[in-house]
């Protein structure tokens, strides 16, 4: 039976660990003001969320459709074999990429405003 009960209380702890990060992380993020795309490491463009179009971006042996619209962005189209990064759906938050490996694709949120937050209450 001891066992049991602490097996219990084990979960628990994960379970609440779990959602005290889901919850910080969650009050902590941002949204952004621009997707910044690269390829192969060379930047291609920067683009501002905040104006809804539609960039065709020329990768390495391919091209990826890249939607922005309601302060996102989202790859729609892709011509590479996978397509993990149309699958990958859309970002929004700074820090959150959708990449595509076999054209060399990075599309990055960067900018908009931090949060007033601090990670650390006083």
């Amino acid at each position: 039976m001891k066992k049991r009960r602490s097996d219990i209380v084990l979960i628990a702890v994960i379970a609440l660990s779990a959602a005290a990060i889901w919850g910080v992380t969650t009050l902590l993020r941002s949204e952004g003001a621009y997707v910044l795309v690269s390829v192969d490491g060379e930047e291609y463009g920067r683009y501002p969320l905040d104006e809804d179009q539609s960039v065709r971006i020329d990768g390495v042996g391919g091209y990826n459709l890249l939607v922005i619209s309601d302060g996102g962005a989202r790859v729609e189209q892709a011509d590479c074999p996978d397509k993990l990064c149309v699958n990958q759906g859309g970002i929004r938050y700074g820090g959150q990429s959708i990449i595509c490996l076999p054209h060399k694709v990075v599309a990055e949120i960067v900018g908009g405003e931090s949060s007033d937050l601090d990670a650390v209450a006083r």
